[in-house]
């Protein structure tokens, strides 16, 4: 079990496209490789994060305490994105059992919901962006 996770930002948005399971090393590997592109994007202003899960979303304790670490450096950086958006087609292996997992991770932080369609997620972050202006 590792993971694989890759990013890319559109506009205001961070993407991550995720294939799990994951454990803690990957998702230490993406604090590391990832920060300095998440620090230019937060640089310029508010902006949204959406990842989308292929195969599964399935993670080890270890993964979830890593990620938990990760947004807690998030916060404290100042680098809380104004809407997280969680995208998984009803098949992925472990959304059912995820979603709420991750809800409860991002409660406290910033806002979060989870799709079954990268089209729903992009207009709901356009739409957190869009409203501040």
């Amino acid at each position: 079990m590792r993971g694989r996770i890759t990013a890319h930002i559109a506009g205001r948005v961070l993407f991550f496209e995720s294939a799990g399971p994951f454990d803690g090393e990957v998702v230490e590997a993406v604090i590391r490789a990832y920060q300095p592109l998440l620090q230019r994007l937060a640089n310029g202003g508010p902006f949204a994060h959406i990842s989308v899960f292929h195969g599964s979303m399935l993670a080890t304790p270890a993964a979830l305490d890593a990620f938990d670490h990760l947004l807690g450096e998030w916060r404290r950086s100042g680098l809380s994105p104004l809407a997280n958006a969680y995208v998984a087609a009803a098949d992925i292996e472990g959304r059912g059992q995820m979603m709420p997992i991750f809800a409860g991770v991002f409660s406290g932080f910033s806002p979060f919901r989870d799709f079954e369609r990268l089209e729903e997620a992009e207009a709901w972050v356009r739409q957190r962006l869009a409203a501040i202006g």
